[in-house]
C-alpha cells in the first residue's frame, strides 16, 4: 500500500497505521488531507471508525478494497467513505480518488459506479417518479440515469445523439438543481431512489 500511495502524483505520505486505534490516533495527530485505509481497517463497524476520525478528516476517506464485492462496496459507502477503489484497479484510479477527495469531492471507478446501480437489487424499484426528479427536465432525467449507469459524457452523447458540450451543460444543471457535489453523488442518488430505466426514459 505504501509503495502505491508514494507513486500518486503530487501526494505525500505523512503517516501509516497498522490497526484502527493507530489510524484514529495518527489522523488526529497529523490531520492529513486524505486518509487512505484498507477495508480491514474500516470494516466491519466502519461507521464507528470513520466517526471517530476528526471532522476535518472523516469526510476525506478513501477505502482501498483488498477484496472487491458488492457487499463491501455497500458497507463502505454506508460507513461514509468518499471513495472506494479496489486494489486491483489501475494506479490512475488511485490518483483520481486521492485528488478528488482532497478537493472535497468523491470518486468511484467507472465499473464500480455501474455495479452500484445495476447490482444492488435489495433497493426497491419505484413505479412512481420520485419528487426530486420533478426539478429536472425530461432530458436532464435521462442524463441523470446515464450518469448513474457510470457513463462518460461521450457515451451519454452517443446514446442521446447530442453533443458532448450539451451533455456537460445538462450535468452541471442537474448537480445544481439537486444540490449534488459531483457525478458520484449523482450516481448514489440514482441508486438510493431505486431509479430504473422505465422511471426516466420515455417508453417506446
Amino acid at each position: 500500500m505504501f509503495v502505491l500511495l508514494s507513486e500518486i502524483t503530487d501526494a505525500e505520505v505523512v503517516g501509516t497505521a497498522v490497526d484502527r486505534e493507530e489510524l484514529v490516533h495518527q489522523s488526529a495527530r497529523l490531520m492529513p488531507d486524505v486518509v487512505v485505509a484498507g477495508s480491514s481497517l474500516v470494516l466491519p463497524d466502519g461507521l464507528a471508525v470513520v466517526s471517530r476520525l476528526p471532522s476535518t478528516v472523516s469526510g476525506s476517506t478513501v477505502m482501498a478494497a483488498e477484496y472487491d464485492t458488492d457487499e463491501l462496496l455497500c458497507a463502505a459507502l454506508a460507513a461514509g467513505v468518499h471513495s472506494y477503489v479496489p486494489l486491483s484497479a489501475p494506479r490512475e484510479d488511485f490518483d483520481a480518488a486521492v485528488q478528488a477527495v482532497a478537493a472535497g469531492g468523491a470518486f468511484l471507478p467507472t465499473d464500480v459506479t455501474r455495479r452500484l446501480v445495476r447490482n444492488f437489487h435489495l433497493v426497491p424499484r419505484r413505479t412512481a417518479r420520485p419528487a426530486e426528479l420533478e426539478l429536472l427536465s425530461e432530458r436532464e432525467r435521462q442524463v441523470l440515469l446515464l450518469v448513474g449507469d457510470g457513463r462518460s459524457n461521450r457515451e451519454i452523447a452517443r446514446t442521446l445523439k447530442v453533443g458532448e458540450a450539451t451533455v456537460k451543460s445538462h450535468v452541471s444543471r442537474i448537480l445544481a438543481k439537486l444540490e449534488l457535489r459531483d457525478r458520484v453523488h449523482a450516481a448514489q442518488l440514482v441508486w438510493r431512489l431505486g431509479l430504473d430505466v422505465p422511471c426516466l426514459l420515455p417508453q417506446s
